[in-house]
């Protein structure tokens, strides 16, 4: 059986003026990592695309958007997360830490989607990189977290600037 996300969490602490974004697998291990600002701007920004591009809303490699994708993205989003609750509590029965139990800044990261997930990976500053799948849905839950996160946080970013714009809708050209 192979090592699967089973809960995820993020958190602000104002202290070190960060998220904490702590992730538990179905094996037990849990991941404590470190998200900047920048780090986590950059990941909304593409979760955001991943999500659009896994739910049929854009294609950058032809630099097309479906008209009203904002929309659609938010409604689905909604839809998806109406019956997630998001107070249940972070399990903290762990096997154990692969990176220790402090957390470890994250320095990068990159998403790409696969097949129906999105790659999500995570460069850190012990030199490794944490590297996951999420689905649409997931990746509905991830960035509905990392919002409310932020918004304990004073970085002052707004939903938009998290995920980024859709890519503009390519003008027809017309017959002449």
């Amino acid at each position: 059986m192979s090592n699967h996300i089973h809960q995820l969490n993020a958190s602000y602490n104002a202290a070190e003026d960060r998220i904490l974004l702590r992730l538990n697998t179905t094996n037990k291990d849990e991941f404590r990592i470190w998200l900047t600002r920048r780090v986590m701007r950059r990941l909304a920004e593409m979760l955001g695309s991943a999500e659009r591009r896994l739910l049929g809303l854009e294609n950058p490699e032809h630099g097309l958007v479906t008209p009203g994708a904002r929309a659609i993205q938010d409604f689905r989003r909604e839809a998806s997360t109406a019956g997630v609750n998001f107070g249940e509590r972070f399990v903290e029965e762990t096997a154990g830490f692969p990176f220790g139990e402090a957390p470890v800044l994250a320095t990068g990261c990159e998403v790409h989607p696969q097949d129906e997930n999105a790659v999500v990976s995570l460069q850190l500053a012990n030199k490794s990189t944490l590297t996951f799948l999420l689905d649409v849905r997931g990746i509905h839950g991830t960035l509905a977290m990392l919002q409310k996160a932020v918004a304990h946080s004073e970085w002052n970013l707004m939903v938009q600037e998290l995920e980024g714009s859709p890519l503009p809708v390519a003008e027809r050209s017309g017959l002449h």
